[in-house]
């Protein structure tokens, strides 16, 4: 009777611990996008600089930076899916582009290899 007593208060403790994680820590912001060759992305917000992209089970963390066109949103980082390429992620309300960020200086935005395209999934 006392283990059983016991084993109940530690299962009420933790669920309570659990609540309040779970309260501190809000859930991000989350779309997944449907792209090229059935491949699909996760983006989650992680906040107002930060997106975290899942791709094929890799992680990729991309700040904001600005852009001529502001009806886009820009998100770039030095890692990428290749070694010596990082990524941009480009997006607006109705679609998304993953692209190799070249780092070269010389290479306009619009001359990035294009990886995927894709759509927000409904």
């Amino acid at each position: 009777m006392t283990m059983i007593i016991a084993s109940s208060a530690m299962l009420l403790a933790c669920q309570q611990m659990d609540s309040r994680l779970q309260k501190a820590k809000p859930q991000p912001d989350s779309v997944i996008y449907q792209c090229d060759e059935q491949v699909r992305i996760e983006k989650q917000q992680l906040d107002e600089q930060t997106v975290r992209l899942k791709i094929s089970d890799q992680l990729f963390d991309l700040t904001t930076f600005d852009a001529p066109d502001k009806s886009q949103k820009y998100y770039s980082s030095e890692q990428g899916l290749q070694p010596e390429q990082g990524l941009l992620w480009i997006e607006n309300e109705q679609s998304a582009t993953l692209k190799s960020l070249m780092l070269d200086h010389t290479i306009q935005i619009e001359d990035y290899p294009v990886i995927y395209q894709c759509q927000p999934s409904s």
